[in-house]
């Protein structure tokens, strides 16, 4: 069933919780709910008094349903553990609540809903982008605390809770961090740090109970999971077992790229390029079936870069524009950017650039060696991005533009 939050109905015949856990559905969080289950010394609470939360990002890997749903699930339901699966509708969502949506609530669960509603896939190509590997993980915070904080504040009615995390003893950092979120009502917990368990101890405990693990939970797209060499390999052998899935990540690249070709998935590394050297065909050929198949937009895109206040020297944020001119097949696109390549280079208006994605972006604007400055190029890409600007970036431009003029396209 698919509820909204603001449905406070969904909740009548049920009593508030003491204990919450949020289930990321990975490892960790997964050998803290088995064991809860299997030994009940292991808690100090009654199963009819927990409460499972877990936020569904829309791009989990069909592997982790696999498992959960065979294993996890039918245990849940044995032991009559409410489960709730939640969502964000979409990318904006209220404190109150509106924007969330309830994929199921209940406590004989069956199915795993790892499609979602609104998916973080959904935010990033909307917005041209991709999820950021430097500073906080914003992504999770906006997919999954979004919607689950509305949620849990909605289940608790107002009564004091613990909060169930589930990092592992090497995470002390982390814990120590959310215990910041405590308040008269919150109280978080970390059994495994309790427990003095790493994740090969939750590993192991979950293998001894289900006789396999559930795996590392992650989007398919996600950068931390590129991290290091063995990460990626891993990734690399789950794309290799289904390239349809790193096709459409690459697809989110190779839009992300046309946009702003500083990008790369990984750590600002191309991940085109790492599966090119590993010779990774299947899905590479995959990915060129799904970038045939999708209709195209000529993308006029302006970008104001600013200095770090405490370094001018370095870029510290910047402020985009993108507007969809023309939309139509990749023939037509590239045939009216090469027009206009033609045509307006002659009069010295733009200057054209083939990027290493092989992606090609008429200059009017080249940025300037001195913040702040701007630049504008168009570029074809598929039209998958929305139209995107701040209400006040026309005015900003201007004066940008009046300020700091960036060096002309045929300098």
């Amino acid at each position: 069933m698919t509820i909204a939050c603001s449905d406070l109905s969904v909740y009548v015949d049920e009593p508030a919780p003491k204990v919450v856990l949020s289930w990321g559905l990975g490892e960790d969080s997964t050998a803290i709910l088995l064991r809860w289950l299997e030994d009940p010394t292991s808690r100090d609470f009654e199963l009819n008094e927990l409460v499972v939360v877990s936020a569904m990002t829309g791009n989990e890997w069909e592997s982790t349903r696999a498992e959960v749903e065979e294993h996890v699930l039918p245990r849940l339901a044995a032991a009559g553990v409410r489960l709730l699966q939640v969502a964000r509708a979409r990318r904006h969502v209220t404190k109150a609540g509106d924007g969330v949506v309830v994929l199921d609530d209940s406590r004989s669960p069956t199915r795993l809903y790892i499609e979602g509603a609104f998916t973080l896939y959904d935010e990033m190509v909307e917005a041209g982008t991709i999820p950021q590997s430097g500073g906080a993980r914003m992504c999770s915070v906006h997919s999954k605390g979004d919607a689950l904080d509305p949620v849990i504040a909605k289940v608790t009615r107002g009564q004091p809770y613990r909060h169930v995390m589930g990092f592992e003893a090497g995470e002390r950092r982390r814990a120590e961090k959310d215990s910041g979120y405590n308040t008269d009502l919150r109280t978080g917990e970390y059994p495994l740090i309790v427990w003095g368990w790493f994740r090969d101890d939750a590993i192991a405990y979950t293998e001894s109970v289900i006789g396999t693990g559930v795996g590392k939970s992650a989007c398919t797209f996600c950068p931390f999971a590129f991290a290091n060499k063995s990460n990626r390999a891993e990734i690399f052998a789950r794309y290799a077992a289904d390239p349809a899935v790193g096709a459409q990540t690459l697809l989110m690249e190779h839009l992300a790229l046309a946009l702003n070709p500083a990008q790369g998935l990984v750590g600002g590394r191309r991940l085109i390029d790492l599966l090119r050297a590993d010779e990774m065909t299947g899905v590479l050929d995959a990915f060129d079936d799904v970038l045939a198949a999708q209709p195209h937009a000529l993308y006029d895109v302006r970008r104001i870069l600013r200095p770090r206040t405490n370094d001018p020297t370095k870029l510290g944020n910047a402020a985009r524009s993108v507007r969809v001119r023309m939309r139509g097949t990749r023939e037509e696109m590239d045939a009216i950017l090469t027009r206009l390549s033609k045509e307006e280079r002659a009069q010295g208006v733009l200057e054209r650039e083939v990027g290493a994605d092989g992606s090609v972006r008429l200059y009017r604007h080249r940025r300037g060696p001195v913040f702040p400055t701007i630049e504008r190029y168009f570029a074809v890409a598929p039209a998958l991005a929305a139209d995107k600007a701040h209400d006040n970036f026309n005015q900003w431009w201007a004066s940008a533009l009046a300020a700091t003029p960036a060096v002309s396209a045929a300098a």
